[in-house]
C-alpha cells in the first residue's frame, strides 16, 4: 500500500510542479529567472511583475469579455441540458431513444470539423466578431444532456406522475421538483463548462478579430508574442492572473464536483 501512496504523491507533485513554477517565476527578478542552477523560490517577492503585466495590455477588457462569455455559456448549457435531459429521461415521444443516441453521437465528431459550417452560418447572420457569435454556438452541448439525462432517469417516475395529477405542468415539475435534486450534477456540469469555456482558445480565435472582443486566452497569446521573451516575470504573472479564476472556482466547488461525479457514477 505504501508503494501506491508514493505513486500517488509522485503524481500529485508532477501535476502541481508546473503550476508552482509558474507562480514562483512570476515573483522572481529577471536575474533569478535565468539563474543556474534554477532557484525554486525567489529571494524577494517581485510584486511589480503583476502591475507591469497588467499595464502592458488591456487585461480589464479581456477579463470582462471572458467573464461575459463564460457566464452566459455556463447558464445556457445548464438550462438547455436540464430541459433536454428531462425530455429524454421522462417524456415519452416517438423516436426519443434514436434522437438521444444521435445527439450523444455528435460528441464523437471533432469540433474542428464543424468550424467551417458554423462560421459560414455566423457570417450569413453577420455575427462574426460579435458577442452573439462568440456565445450562442456554445449554449448547448451533448455532454451536458447526457450527464443530466442519466441523473434524471434515476428519479422515480411516480414523483413526476404525482405532480401531473396535481395539475402541474412539466415545466413546473422540472423547476420545483426535479431541479432541486440535481444540484450535484449541475455543479459538476457547471465546473466542466466553466473550465472549458474560460480556457477556450480556438473558438474565440476563429470568430473574433478586434481587440475589444479578445478573451484572456487570446490576450495571453498576444502578450507572449510581444513581451514573453523579454520579460518572463511579467509573462508568468499574466499567466497566473489568467489561471486564477479557474483555480478559485474549482477550489470552492470541489466538494460539489466530487459529489456530482460520485452520484452520477453510482446512479448511471
Amino acid at each position: 500500500m505504501s508503494v501506491v501512496y508514493l505513486a500517488l504523491v509522485g503524481t500529485v507533485l508532477l501535476t502541481v510542479l508546473p503550476l508552482f513554477w509558474m507562480i514562483s517565476t512570476s515573483l522572481k527578478s529577471a536575474s533569478e529567472v535565468f539563474a543556474y542552477p534554477p532557484k525554486l523560490l525567489p529571494s524577494g517577492l517581485q510584486w511589480d511583475n503583476y502591475s507591469n503585466a497588467w499595464d502592458m495590455a488591456p487585461w480589464g477588457r479581456y477579463f470582462l469579455n471572458t467573464a461575459l462569455y463564460t457566464v452566459c455559456t455556463v447558464l445556457g448549457v445548464l438550462a438547455t441540458s436540464v430541459m433536454s435531459g428531462y425530455a429524454f429521461a421522462k417524456l415519452d415521444f416517438k423516436g426519443r431513444d434514436s434522437m438521444f443516441m444521435a445527439y450523444v453521437g455528435t460528441m464523437m465528431i471533432p469540433a474542428q470539423v464543424t468550424i467551417i459550417p458554423v462560421f459560414v452560418i455566423l457570417s450569413k447572420l453577420h455575427w462574426v466578431d460579435t458577442y452573439a457569435g462568440l456565445i450562442v454556438p456554445g449554449l448547448t452541448g451533448a455532454f451536458g444532456c447526457f450527464l443530466l439525462r442519466q441523473f434524471i432517469a434515476t428519479i422515480p417516475s411516480e414523483i413526476i406522475e404525482s405532480g401531473l395529477i396535481d395539475g402541474a405542468g412539466h415545466l413546473k415539475i422540472l423547476r420545483a421538483i426535479v431541479a432541486p435534486l440535481l444540484y450535484p450534477a449541475l455543479a459538476t456540469l457547471g465546473i466542466f463548462t466553466f473550465m472549458g469555456t474560460w480556457n477556450n482558445f480556438f473558438w474565440p480565435l476563429v470568430v473574433t478579430n478586434s481587440e475589444d472582443l479578445r478573451t484572456v486566452q487570446i490576450g495571453l497569446s498576444s502578450f507572449q508574442t510581444q513581451y514573453g521573451t523579454a520579460d518572463w516575470g511579467a509573462m508568468m504573472a499574466a499567466a497566473t492572473l489568467v489561471s486564477a479564476p479557474v483555480l478559485i472556482v474549482f477550489f470552492f466547488a470541489q466538494k460539489y464536483f466530487i459529489e456530482g461525479i460520485t452520484m452520477t457514477g453510482i446512479k448511471g
